[in-house]
């Protein structure tokens, strides 16, 4: 519906804004962003978090920070662990200290306009120049960034079944394009879809209800631990039917958001930022917005019976970068893989 790029949203800008989707009432997106690292301390991240977006800065505990009435509003700094210790003693010190050799810091923030997103850019920047380190620094890290991008319909999420359809077609290619860490691949966190959840949701009518999508989650996923985590949306569109998943009860917040868990943190490692995952995450929207695109990606899944094993062949990955033509440059390919 959207086949043309404009100036505006040229893949190579480096935070582009989402595009406007069929379903949406044209409201402006906002996205609430986590972020993974470890090496400082966690009152450093904090003392550096302030520096960089202003405002008050609170210890709630030797693990724990809160930044309030900064530019992007409030910001959260903790240890990322239900390990936490709570008190700011001695001993909590020492458990901080502890902790923090194999366990990430992580800084959360409230749902941001895109525009803020470029300041969030430069406080990555200073965590990285104060020796802030990624998930690829060691094996046992495996730290992530996470993206909570607003419905376009928050309140019948009718965009669901078109974003859910094309991550389903980009996510082996994105996958084989720019590989995860091992560090990342054998935690449970960020499982690709089941084939046949991908399948199905392939052949699902980009204008479908959003109850064809929660038919499809009840019967293929049992967990929020996949790269697209679709289930605070569906808890937070349908609490009383989600209640009866077997998701619910566990850590499932409802939010009308989309819980995009597969990028990676690579915090230090030199031309990463922020908006190369924020890209990746457009891709999947302008495929979403474009049905002659997406129609070309499900064709191309449904002539491939080898598809999950994705694109291990090179003239598959090749066929996807054809029918994405300019738009596949918003998921660049990662050194090495050509």
């Amino acid at each position: 519906m959207h086949p043309e790029l404009s100036t505006r949203t040229a893949p190579d800008a480096h935070l582009p804004p989402l595009p406007d989707l069929p379903e949406g009432p044209g409201a402006p997106r906002r996205v609430g962003v986590e972020l993974e690292f470890g090496a400082l301390p966690p009152e450093d991240a904090a003392r550096i978090a302030e520096d960089a977006l202003g405002g008050g800065l609170t210890r709630l505990s030797a693990g724990e920070w809160r930044l309030r009435d900064s530019a992007l509003g409030t910001v959260k700094i903790y240890l990322d662990t239900a390990l936490r210790p709570e008190g700011s003693d001695a001993a909590a010190e020492v458990g901080v200290a502890l902790a923090r050799q194999v366990v990430p810091i992580e800084i959360v923030t409230e749902p941001v306009t895109q525009s803020e997103l470029a300041r969030l850019d430069g406080l990555v920047a200073r965590l990285a120049a104060a020796g802030a380190e990624g998930s690829r620094t060691h094996v046992l890290h495996g730290f992530g960034l996470h993206l909570n991008i607003a419905l376009a319909d928050p309140e019948r999420g009718r965009d669901m079944p078109r974003i859910a359809r094309a991550f389903a077609l980009l996510e082996p290619w994105l996958r084989a394009r720019d590989p995860l860490d091992m560090s990342r691949r054998v935690l449970p966190f960020t499982q690709p879809f089941p084939r046949a959840f991908a399948d199905a949701l392939a052949r699902l009518a980009p204008d479908a209800a959003p109850e064809a999508l929660f038919d499809l989650i009840d019967a293929h996923l049992d967990s929020r631990n996949h790269g697209l985590d679709l289930l605070p949306a569906y808890a937070h569109l349908a609490p009383g039917r989600f209640a009866r998943h077997a998701a619910a009860g566990g850590p499932v917040s409802a939010r009308p958001a989309y819980h995009f868990r597969m990028p990676e943190s690579r915090v230090d490692e030199a031309g990463w930022s922020l908006g190369y995952d924020w890209r990746r995450w457009v891709l999947v929207e302008r495929v979403a917005a474009d049905d002659t695109v997406a129609a070309k990606l499900a064709a191309l899944r449904a002539n491939q019976p080898a598809w999950p094993a994705l694109l291990d062949g090179r003239a598959t990955v090749d066929a996807v970068t054809s029918a994405l033509g300019p738009l596949a440059d918003l998921a660049p390919e990662a050194p090495g893989r050509a």
